[in-house]
Order: structure tokens, then C-alpha cells, then sequence
């Protein structure tokens, strides 16, 4: 399957329901945090450059994992 390649606000998009699948799935996580979530999303768009944004989320999702 080949990449396609998204703007901001359609990656927006795909985060809002993604944050709401979760929550219809685990109504014991608060939604406040997740709301967080997306405002913290919204930052990132000045604070990393497209070229290192992949290489960085891979990086902290290792981290995180072990």
C-alpha cells in the first residue's frame, strides 16, 4: 500500500477519532486527559520540522515501551 501524505488539519481529523474510538473503549480514562492530548498535538506543528517528526515519535514510543 503506498504512503499518502496528509495535511494538519486532516491529521487532526484521523487524532479527534482516534481519541474518541479510545474513549468509547475505555470509558475509565478520563477525557480531560485526552483533550490534552490534542492541545498538546496542536503545539507540535511549530516545535518539530516535518523531516524529524517521524524519527522522534518512533524514538519516544520505544522509550515509553520498555
Amino acid at each position: 500500500m503506498a504512503r499518502e501524505l496528509y495535511n494538519w488539519d486532516q491529521s487532526r481529523g484521523y487524532l479527534e477519532i482516534a481519541v474518541v474510538n479510545v474513549l468509547l473503549k475505555h470509558p475509565e480514562i478520563n477525557p480531560k486527559i485526552l483533550n490534552e492530548l490534542i492541545a498538546e498535538f496542536d503545539t507540535l506543528q511549530t516545535l518539530y520540522g516535518k523531516e524529524s517528526a517521524i524519527g522522534i515519535a518512533n524514538r519516544l514510543m520505544k522509550k515509553l515501551i520498555k
